[in-house]
């Protein structure tokens, strides 16, 4: 009798940003009459919200939280362990270095098989980081498989790779749910309110050093143009720091620090340009939905976002840093003809080779090639 492959994706508690919602548009694309989609997140902090798992639970998908306080800890293994022998679980999809360890040690001895999916590596980080992300990249030679979701991880990970480690690689690009994309509503009273009149900039995301942040600061300080307001959706550790740079630069009125919002999609469509002046990334989620809502984008020219912005065809690219270099790029994308055409290019290339749907096609194919005898 035919039966879907039960498949657990597992992550580590925290806000609903890139790697969350990645996971959220990946079980939302899978098709379930192959694939039965769980999702689990390793609690290191009870009490504290499970964002993904309440948003995947409205999805109506079976949600698992596995209580294993502190950075790490052993009750992580057990309680897996648990959990896929009680769900009958086929193939555990892990993401993050947390919830790769615990794979690797719960799957110990049991026909489960695992694929790993590194979301970009942290930059400018403490040495505590930088050793659970060296540890992680070893981790993944256990591993079944690994599927990283940008060529420059992929060709990282690839480097000098034993031939043994590079069969298992399988580069399956990012992809943005494009129903999420058309059910996006439109700006909230919160936008509408304080829009001043003039030309929005955009940015969603965490409020982090290496997402480039002071750079684009000022940047809007140096614009010719006074009327440029600049929304920030997100938070994180440097608010207070970007908010006292604002205020010495002389534009804090012009800044609007939104805070999270659940509806990020809905405030992005009211800008007039987004952008992105990070220092590392993956393929950049919130960049790719810019794009598919039509949205004219500037972006750092890094790896990840050279990928998907060409410059002058579908969006602007600069060096990341240089904020005269990101004034000049917006001005140019505040021109209405030039930023429409480039939109235009870009949400067609979004639809046609970054969608949710294709990025589910190859999981599906890897699934089904790591379990071939499961579905009967």
């Amino acid at each position: 009798m035919t039966r879907p492959l039960r498949v657990l994706q597992l992550g580590t508690s925290g806000p609903l940003y890139g790697a969350e919602r990645w996971i959220m548009a990946l079980v939302r694309a899978l098709n379930p009459a192959l694939i039965e989609s769980h999702v689990a997140v390793i609690d290191d902090t009870p009490g504290n919200p499970m964002p993904l798992l309440d948003a995947v639970a409205d999805l109506g998908f079976a949600t698992h939280a596995i209580a294993a306080p502190g950075r790490f800890n052993r009750a992580a293994v057990a309680g897996l362990r648990d959990l896929i022998e009680r769900e009958r679980i086929d193939i555990i999809h892990s993401h993050g270095y947390k919830a790769d360890l615990a794979t690797v040690l719960a799957v110990r001895h049991t026909p489960v098989r695992t694929v790993a999916t590194p979301h970009g590596w942290s930059h400018d980080a403490g040495w505590k980081l930088r050793l659970y992300e060296a540890m992680d990249r070893r981790l993944f030679r256990a591993f079944d498989a690994t599927a990283p979701l940008s060529p420059d991880l992929y060709a990282g990970l690839v480097h000098d790779a034993s031939s043994t480690f590079k069969a298992r690689l399988h580069l399956i690009p990012n992809g943005v749910d494009l129903d999420e994309i058309s059910a996006a509503g439109t700006p909230p009273a919160d936008f509408t309110n304080w829009h001043k009149g003039g030309p929005i900039i955009g940015y969603v995301g965490q409020l982090i050093a290496r997402k480039g942040l002071a750079t684009l600061l000022e940047a809007i300080a140096a614009l010719p143009r006074h009327d440029v307001s600049l929304v920030l959706v997100g938070d994180g550790e440097d608010r207070m720091a970007l908010e006292q740079q604002a205020a010495q630069l002389g534009i804090r009125e012009r800044i609007l620090f939104a805070g999270f919002r659940p509806d990020r999609l809905a405030w992005m469509r009211g800008f007039d340009v987004f952008v992105l002046p990070s220092f590392v990334e993956g393929i950049p989620r919130c960049l790719m939905e810019a794009m598919a809502l039509g949205v004219p984008v500037v972006a750092s020219a890094i790896p990840g976002t050279v990928d998907i912005v060409k410059n002058h065809e579908t969006g602007l690219l600069f060096p990341p840093g240089d904020s005269p270099a990101l004034a000049s790029a917006l001005m140019v994308g505040l021109n209405p003809a030039t930023a429409r055409q480039q939109a235009d290019a870009a949400k067609t290339l979004i639809e046609t080779r970054y969608s949710a749907a294709a990025m589910a096609r190859g999981y599906e194919r890897l699934f089904a090639r790591l379990c071939p005898s499961s579905v009967r």
